[in-house]
């Protein structure tokens, strides 16, 4: 028999560990139709091997259950950026000190689970669909494991105010997909039946998170031929069917062009290291620091990335438009003009302002009508160049006369997040509150410029890296490795929202909060714009300004429930 079997209840936005403790015998929550809610299940004092079983009583069927998996966080987000390796830092503001385990995937689950340790957490969700008036529901958990029984209760207020699907209607979100591993993760070759019919679980889940861009990999579907680029429309037709049949009707080319130089993390950069007059390994790692910063914040040159040719001579002029306009061709005789933005060079900076102009006199000619829209650096050199502005949030907050001024020009406003920025900002590492998540999505009721939101990794894994065994490390990092390259790890959960289960994806934690955050985001657009605004400020006045209690945003929610139902009510 199990010595002390516990069940407990938490808020689905909670933070648990395989070291947690406690929970409430009853909990609840309130939603809105066309939502789902849920609740956390923390299960301790287990017995190895003795199976647990879960049953579930309420209104209706309509329930899924989950195991949430646990994963690494082996050193913290740092106080500024990246993680506490490049600076040294310590980041005050998250929620527990690395290292440790979290529980973050969602396995799917019946009703019945083996415990392989002495504690395990379920989640449970269910749609609120059939609501015709305020009510409350109740669910019930009955938890039997070793010859013991727990009895929980979830109670769910249902509203009738309903938050629509994600459509292109809604608030702009772009995850950036990364095809390579789909195939990789499932064993499912580009191109074959068997990967088609993975992607489409992939992009369903992406829309179900509510995704509603579709990133499309550009790079894998020109080819050259004969030295000249060849776009395979049969391929990019097949993937924005396959979008447009799961409800992304939105989508977003990829770069033509990158950073001439690289991060220098390569054997000819080790091989030219002088290892003679080092004193230590660590020299060899603070080398590839210079060199990688060096490269990145100040690098002027720029490269076709099909061709590697330089941008700014004939040969890559060429090369762009050919790319270009047989694209334009493309949208054009699928009327996708509209639809579609274009990036042309991720993330460019003072330095790269004059290669990314040359790009742009290229490009934006050839594809009239097309917007482009760029992840940009602080830099108020591309006017003109670029037409949908997505800043890292803090950059936004520390530049919004000029970004706001853009949009008053006709310039369109995404904001995105990625290793950067650490401290207290809403970003969606693994040792940040879910919280964060959430209210990223509330603060365009604060910020009504924004209209979008970008982040590169919805499944960006690393070459080499199990996301279930590691989460901080380098791009690069090789089984022997010996010159660790801390500085430049990735935070811990800034390559993925999505995990590889068994022939599925599985969502997380973190891309949960986020579609708790673009629903509210749906409820806070149906009153008027003072008052979402004033709603919005009582959890979230900044990006780096907001609530971290998880009552405080729950009773929040309650008031912006009563009052789009109110909305609707006298609508």
């Amino acid at each position: 028999m199990a010595d002390g079997f516990h069940a407990g209840l938490f808020d689905e936005l909670e933070a648990l560990y395989p070291d947690s403790s406690g929970g409430a015998a009853q909990y609840g929550v309130a939603a809105a139709k066309g939502t789902v809610a849920g609740v956390h299940i923390l299960l301790t004092g287990l017995t190895p091997g003795q199976p647990v079983s879960i049953e579930v009583s309420g209104p209706h069927t309509a329930f899924k259950l989950f195991e949430l998996v646990p994963v690494p966080v082996e050193v913290n987000t740092g106080a500024r950026l990246r993680t506490a390796y490049l600076h040294d830092d310590v980041n005050e503001t998250l929620i527990r000190r690395a290292p440790f385990y979290i529980y973050e995937a969602l396995k799917p689950l019946y009703n019945l689970l083996l415990p392989t340790g002495p504690a395990a957490a379920l989640a449970f969700k269910t749609p609120i669909e059939c609501c015709k008036a305020r009510e409350a529901v109740e669910w019930r958990f009955t938890i039997a494991h070793a010859g013991e029984v727990r009895d929980l209760r979830f109670v769910v207020e249902q509203f009738p105010c309903r938050v629509p699907p994600a459509s292109e209607h809604t608030h702009q979100y772009v995850n950036w997909i990364s095809y390579a591993n789909i195939a990789k993760w499932h064993n499912a070759p580009i191109g074959t039946p068997a990967y088609e019919a993975m992607l489409r679980k992939y992009l369903r889940a992406a829309v179900f998170s509510r995704q509603n861009i579709l990133p499309i990999p550009l790079g894998s579907l020109f080819e050259r031929e004969a030295g000249q680029p060849v776009l395979r429309t049969e391929r990019l037709i097949r993937l924005i069917r396959l979008g447009e049949e799961v409800g992304l009707r939105l989508f977003e080319g990829s770069a033509f062009c990158s950073r001439s130089a690289g991060q220098a993390d390569d054997d000819a950069f080790f091989r030219s290291l002088d290892m003679d007059a080092m004193h230590s390994p660590d020299e060899v790692a603070a080398a590839f620091r210079k060199a990688a910063f060096a490269a990145f914040d100040y690098g002027t040159g720029a490269k076709v990335s099909l061709t590697g040719e330089a941008v700014g001579t004939p040969a890559a002029r060429e090369t762009l438009a050919s790319m270009a306009k047989q694209l334009f061709a493309f949208l054009q005789e699928h009327d996708l003009v509209s639809r579609w933005t274009q990036c042309l060079m991720d993330e460019p900076n003072d330095a790269l302002a004059a290669a990314y102009r040359e790009i742009a006199q290229t490009v934006k000619p050839l594809m009239p009508g097309v917007k482009i829209l760029e992840p940009v650096l602080p830099t108020h050199a591309l006017d003109g160049a670029v037409d949908i502005w997505c800043p890292s949030i803090d950059v936004y907050e520390r530049d919004r006369a000029y970004y706001d001024g853009r949009v008053a020009q006709g310039d369109g406003l995404y904001v995105y997040t990625c290793l950067t920025p650490g401290g207290n900002y809403m970003n969606r590492m693994l040792d940040m509150q879910r919280l964060r998540q959430v209210l990223l999505f509330w603060m365009p009721a604060v910020y009504p410029n924004v209209q979008g939101f970008l982040h590169w990794g919805l499944n960006q894994y690393p070459a080499g890296v199990n996301p279930f065994e590691r989460s901080s490390t380098m791009f690069s990092e090789q089984v022997l490795e010996f010159h660790p390259k801390r500085a430049m790890f990735l935070p811990a959960g800034d390559c993925c929202i999505f995990y590889p289960g068994y022939d599925e994806p599985l969502l997380s934690t973190r891309s949960e909060a986020h579609r708790l955050g673009l629903e509210d985001l749906c409820l806070l657009q149906t009153l008027p714009a003072g008052e979402a605004r004033a709603l919005a400020q009582t959890v979230a006045r900044g990006y780096a300004d907001y609530t971290k209690s998880i009552p405080v945003y729950r009773a929040a929610k309650l008031r912006l429930l009563e009052a789009a139902q109110n909305a609707k009510n006298n609508g």
